[in-house]
């Protein structure tokens, strides 16, 4: 064997991989980003209002508050509405009021809704 001939086979045989790595970077393969969560507070000082639809407009899936008054959607990072129904803000009970939130990366967001027991 000449000198330099098995450094050639190597880089030949490494080759076909580096394609490999390119070909799924070109196919536009991009590994999954981290879940994120947007949790619903629905509350009236701190109490949690329980039993309170919630629901994230984008994929209309619906979600009742639990005895804490928490609502919780896991989701993919991007922006989002969510959609509380029968809130008191502090005079007749509205049908829903929107609030717009960001998820991002792994991160948990939360939605701070006060629902007035009083204000009947």
């Amino acid at each position: 064997m000449l000198r330099g001939e098995g450094d050639c086979l190597k880089a030949r045989a490494v080759l076909p991989f580096a394609f490999l790595l390119v070909s799924c970077e070109y196919l536009g393969f991009e590994p999954p980003q981290p879940v994120s969560l947007i949790i619903a507070n629905v509350h009236w000082q701190d109490q949690g209002v329980p039993d309170i639809p919630i629901v994230l407009v984008q994929t209309g899936d619906t979600v009742r508050t639990a005895s804490n008054g928490l609502a919780i959607f896991s989701v993919s990072p991007g922006r989002y509405v969510i959609r509380a129904f029968g809130i008191n803000r502090g005079g007749p009970v509205l049908q829903y009021i929107d609030f717009d939130v960001e998820a991002r990366p792994g991160d948990i967001a939360v939605v701070d809704i006060i629902d007035c027991l009083p204000c009947d």
